[in-house]
């Protein structure tokens, strides 16, 4: 019954299908990418130029009554390809004006023949804009409609911030718009954004049907159009609630600013605000650039290389059905719950009967709570905890039929190798043996094994269960085939997986610790804690300040990393640990506030701040009496008397120029494979704000790097013994070539692409 016509385009195709036995003559119109690899038909230049071209020969056609616009495979239309922003088009002015996003949804608006939208899976930004500029809208049970456009800096800019409110009303249209949120099929339904939810065999007859029924004289929907006055309300409260503009507000504000204008202006004139605000964006913006970057960065980071990929086959990720956590504390609980989630069968281990007992207490609870707040059924919480998917046990031996280990013990070196010795000996050879360690070198853990190639590590951020970003650390030994397996169940679980080199720290906890430091150092100097804090949360933007964290995360974890490796003062003999050199700069403040104070954070009540159980349930940072009083003799016995005052500027230069040099290092080392990587580290495990990018991106274009070079060559001549101040060697080449670190490594890029041509 269809004839099937393809236009072959450079970027895209549009398919075609006229169903020439319809009493009716309607057309369908497919929407379909040329590249197979992306199924989510991007609404690219080639398929813009297709679409309008087809509609307005359907709209010359006698035969053609009506228009069923559908998308090829399983998506309707993931809306624009954003590769294409700041492009420049081979085509002329007056084309690339006529296939504009704005000006097909104009087209389909007013085209003189009803236009239908039949959606399956996703519509989402420009995808979403032409189904709101079509007559009617019906989409399969499962469907799900976005305006995702501030998530990357930008606001709605095919008429979706004039469109979706009269449609929707305000309230609606400002949460979808200001969140970048998904609505599935039954919610847009109910708000009026969908005329009608079909099964999918259903969906092109049940558009033909509405077709027929425009066609026989029906009345499009009328909408739910707020009086001026409520519009104008919503939109002030909701602009109230946004951060500044400063602080990451700049797309919101302009949504705002865009969704106002549906209220007091005529339609034309709407569209011509959201044109001004999303061109503003695009163009002038530093928080839409860095957010636009991030995007990228964090596909490229998720890639694969070529010798992974061809390796693959060794082990494959299908066979990787049974998993064992070693250790039941709060990491390899929530690792476990992460993996039940996805499906997986679980093994946990715990050689203490009562730590076993409270980590299967903590995943039926965190699972309890997702069928709570109805992110799981009650039946697939008892299938979950079922024998035949969740399984406990003290014996290491439990774990003999998994294919993949992950070890979550605490950072210990002898006992991580101890445990690696005993999985050795119970699991088959081809067993994927992974350690969760944070700090610790994955060479060193599977040194003991006879296969280390095997082995890599897993760095969860914590709580595991909750943090998106892992860290999948390539040991020397390392098999290619394993890091590519462990990238592959990283996204099963939902997680995003960042692969990185071998060293202390790795990338973040390596980067983060001058940062941390530095602000302990400037306490002695005279800073204040909440000062520092409110510095970099309100003037930088970070989720929490360092000395949150260290609650947070618990202050007795960083002593005894630093105790390991010989830094700290022996608490019996008063003995300075063996590998503090006397040039190194060190404080003892925060092993102080641990081993003398009991000070360990908001586990204890009190860290570096302190907290009440009856104010905000226990995590509020309240500033603590005991600890301003510690701070004052620890800074006369150390001889200083006199202290400074800070400002916050100087804050942020003090304590971020170290964290960004360090990044510099770490690239100069390998163990990140591009800055993008680094910044996707920072952006999803550290809290570093979207909107500045990532510290790599910052460095590039807030700060600059010949004023981060000239400002690290005087914190290092005022502190010699701070290794991280000395400036990288990446970092004064890229000054000395007048060139961005992101410029140099995409020149990198391309040189190696050249070298294999």
């Amino acid at each position: 019954n269809y004839q099937s016509i393809n236009w072959g385009l450079e970027k895209a195709t549009m398919t075609v299908q006229y169903d020439r036995t319809i009493a009716s003559n309607i057309q369908f119109l497919q929407i379909a990418g040329k590249d197979s690899n992306n199924p989510v038909n991007s609404m690219s230049e080639g398929v813009r130029q297709t679409l309008i071209q087809e509609i307005r020969l359907a709209q010359s056609n006698p035969q053609i009554k009506a228009i069923v616009l559908v998308g090829s495979g399983k998506n309707f239309s993931a809306g624009a390809d954003i590769r294409e922003f700041g492009v420049t088009s081979t085509l002329d002015d007056d084309t690339i004006a006529d296939i504009s996003l704005t000006n097909v949804c104009n087209v389909l608006e007013n085209s003189t023949k009803p236009v239908v939208a039949a959606v399956r899976g996703v519509a989402l930004g420009g995808g979403c804009e032409i189904a709101l500029a079509c007559r009617y809208r019906v989409c399969v049970a499962g469907a799900k409609f976005g305006l995702p456009e501030t998530k990357i800096g930008l606001i709605p800019g095919a008429g979706g911030t004039q469109r979706l409110p009269p449609l929707v009303g305000t309230k609606h249209a400002l949460d979808m718009i200001l969140s970048g949120r998904m609505v599935g099929s039954k919610e847009a339904q109910a708000m009026g954004l969908v005329d009608s939810v079909v099964s999918d065999a259903d969906l092109e007859g049940e558009a033909a049907s509405m077709a027929r029924k425009l066609l026989a004289g029906a009345s499009s929907v009328s909408g739910r159009k707020d009086a001026r006055e409520d519009a104008l309300r919503l939109c002030d409260k909701a602009a109230e609630k946004l951060p500044p503009k400063e602080l990451g507000g700049e797309s919101r504000h302009a949504a705002v600013a865009a969704i106002r204008a549906s209220a007091t202006s005529s339609f034309q004139d709407g569209m011509e605000v959201e044109s001004e605000q999303f061109y503003e964006l695009l163009l002038n913006s530093s928080q839409s650039r860095a957010l636009r970057y991030a995007f990228f960065a964090e596909r490229r980071a998720q890639s694969s290389s070529k010798q992974q990929l061809t390796a693959s086959s060794l082990y494959g990720t299908k066979e990787i059905a049974t998993v064992g956590v070693i250790g039941a504390g709060t990491m390899g609980s929530g690792i476990a719950i992460s993996f039940l989630r996805a499906g997986y069968k679980v093994v946990l281990v715990d050689v203490n009967p009562k730590g076993l007992k409270r980590g299967v207490s903590m995943i039926q609870k965190v699972l309890q709570t997702d069928v709570k707040k109805k992110k799981m059924s009650p039946e697939k919480l008892n299938a979950l905890l079922s024998k035949s998917k969740f399984t406990f046990s003290t014996e290491v031996s439990s774990v003999n039929a998994c294919q993949l280990v992950v070890e979550a013990v605490f950072e210990n070196l002898a006992l991580k190798q101890k445990i690696f010795r005993q999985l050795e000996t119970v699991v088959s050879p081809r067993t994927v043996l992974v350690s969760n360690t944070s700090t610790l070198s994955v060479d060193l853990i599977s040194a003991v094994l006879q296969n280390p190639s095997r082995c890599a590590g897993m760095h969860f951020f914590s709580p595991a269960h909750v943090m998106q970003l892992v860290e999948i650390v390539k040991g020397s030994e390392s098999s290619p085939s394993v890091i590519h397996t462990l990238k592959t169940i990283t996204k099963r679980i939902k997680k995003l997986g960042v692969v990185v080199g071998n060293c202390d720290g790795f990338v973040g906890n390596r980067m983060y610790f001058p940062y941390a430091a530095e602000a302990v150092f400037c306490v002695e100097e005279g800073a204040q804690i909440n000062q520092i804090d409110k510095a970099c949360k309100f003037k930088h933007g970070m989720a929490i300040g360092p000395f949150e964290v260290g609650d947070l995360a618990g202050n007795d974890i960083g002593y005894l990393v630093r105790k390991s490796v010989g830094l700290t003062r022996d608490e019996t003999t008063n003995q300075i640990g063996p590998n503090r050199e006397p040039h190194l700069r060190y404080t003892e403040m925060p092993d102080l506030l641990v081993t003398k104070f009991g000070r360990v954070g908001q586990k204890a009540l009190k860290g570096w701040y302190d907290y009440d159980k009856s104010i905000g349930k226990g995590r509020k940072p309240l500033p603590s009496p005991e600890v301003l009083s510690f701070i004052d003799t620890y800074r006369k016995n150390s001889g200083i008397h006199t202290t400074k005052s800070f400002k916050p500027t100087e804050i942020i230069e003090r304590v971020f120029a170290p964290l960004v040099n360090e990044g510099f290092k770490i690239l100069e080392e390998n163990i990140a494979r591009q800055p993008g990587d680094i910044d996707i580290i920072f952006l999803y495990g550290y809290g570093w704000p979207a909107w500045r990018g990532g510290p790599m991106f910052w460095a590039d274009n807030e700060i600059g790097l010949p004023k981060l070079l000239q400002l690290l060559e005087s914190l290092y001549s005022q502190y010699p013994g701070s290794d991280y101040f000395r400036p990288s060697q990446l970092l004064q080449l890229c000054v000395a070539r007048n060139i961005k670190v992101q410029d140099f490594y995409a020149e990198k890029e391309l040189l190696a692409l050249k070298s294999k041509l």
